[in-house]
């Protein structure tokens, strides 16, 4: 399965879906729906996220649902979270409503 890449030069404000995976290092404001969602240092998505695998390096803000989240120690998560796993970095941070699948 391809993977799809969003470039820091990137801005899209509506909805992405995809069987592979997505990495931004841009901005998103709306619906993402994936495999595997990748938020890189500079990335930043405000909205529903809705993933089997989450990682993020950058920031997010919104609602969550993922099997398995993963924040790294740049991460930033606002959001409600729906997880099954959780893997956080020293220095990650996650601010939300959170409850486990």
């Amino acid at each position: 399965m391809a993977k799809t890449f969003l470039s820091s030069d990137v801005k899209i404000d509506g909805q992405l879906k995809s069987n592979g995976d997505i990495e931004i290092d841009g901005e998103v404001k709306g619906q993402i729906q994936a495999k595997a969602i990748k938020v890189l240092n500079s990335g930043k998505v405000h909205g529903t996220l809705t993933c089997d695998t989450l990682t993020v390096d950058g920031e997010v803000s919104g609602t969550v649902g993922a099997n398995d989240l993963s924040i790294s120690s740049t991460g930033i998560v606002l959001a409600d979270v729906q997880y099954a796993t959780l893997t956080t970095a020293k220095g990650a941070k996650l601010q939300g409503q959170i409850k486990v699948k």
